[in-house]
């Protein structure tokens, strides 16, 4: 009887032990999923409704729309949103993404240093350096258009996945996890992030002037400081890492986008123009991203 007392106590001990070691796996990936999810501080399905104003229609995948409360006293629109035209979904089915090894890099630094008392405002004269340290903005954010919104919109609605700036530069070995990595208008990063990702063995430069300025991120107070890059500290600097395959120049101006093609470099392949205005409207560069 004690023998069987005895077999059931560590029978129970070893099934408690099992399930706190379940347990805890499950709470560590849910803690990175979502510390992740935090890191991407956009929200990608932001819309706020009202009086819809459909734009410009020059697009068999998707119609571009904003809403009257967003106009300007000029006519143009603060922002705009894209969704897949009915007589389009088979076209978009077949470019959405289907691999879990692909991943888009959100530029959370670039977004934050174009925003008001930014690293422009001192470029510009508006602001001492004081405007070089900024605190990252949390919560209900659209990505600005100097970050790539429009290809962000769009990747997003073709189920590509997505990890931050932020995520690379507190774990560069997150990049491991993916065979496949896609860069966006990823203009100002880490230096562990910029070697992560030069270090990568596929990346995909969809945005040119991508790595062209250091900055430091200070996780303790959520704040990026400008380092190198940009005309700072001297005038004459302008790629702060001193890269090889910068491509801002020329390519960075065409944003028409018209004679578009990539190019191999050592570690992916690199697009020479700017896609802002084209990612939703190009199936054929929409197919060359998903094959790639």
């Amino acid at each position: 009887m004690k023998k069987k007392i005895l077999s059931l106590c560590v029978l129970s001990t070893v099934i408690i032990i099992s399930l706190i070691g379940y347990s805890g796996e499950n709470f560590s990936d849910l803690k990175k999923e979502n510390s992740s999810q935090k890191n991407i501080i956009f929200n990608l399905d932001y819309n706020p409704g009202g009086i819809r104003k459909n734009l410009d229609d020059v697009s068999e995948i998707f119609l571009q729309y904003s809403y009257e409360e967003d106009q300007k006293i000029d006519g143009s629109y603060r922002y705009s949103w894209f969704e897949a035209k009915t007589e389009a979904l088979s076209i978009i089915n077949e470019l959405k993404n289907e691999s879990e090894k692909t991943v888009v890099v959100l530029p959370v630094f670039t977004h934050t240093s174009y925003s008001p008392f930014g690293f422009y405002d001192y470029f510009n004269q508006i602001c001492t350096e004081k405007c070089l340290q900024i605190k990252i903005e949390r919560g209900k954010l659209t990505p600005l258009g100097n970050a790539g919104k429009n290809a962000i919109q769009i990747l997003h609605a073709l189920n590509y996945n997505f990890i931050s700036d932020i995520d690379i530069d507190l774990n560069p070995k997150i990049l491991l996890n993916y065979d496949k990595v896609i860069l966006l208008h990823n203009e100002y990063v880490t230096k562990k992030e910029f070697e992560a990702i030069t270090n990568h063995p596929k990346v995909m430069y969809l945005y040119p002037n991508a790595l062209y300025a250091e900055i430091h991120y200070d996780s303790i107070n959520d704040t990026i400081s400008l380092i190198k890059g940009h005309g700072y500290p001297e005038s004459d600097i302008g790629n702060g890492f001193g890269w090889e395959f910068d491509n801002t120049h020329p390519y960075e101006y065409d944003v028409d986008c018209n004679d578009w093609e990539f190019y191999e470099i050592k570690n992916g392949q690199m697009l020479n123009c700017y896609p802002e205005e084209k990612i939703w409207k190009d199936k054929l560069l929409l197919k060359t991203i998903k094959e790639f």
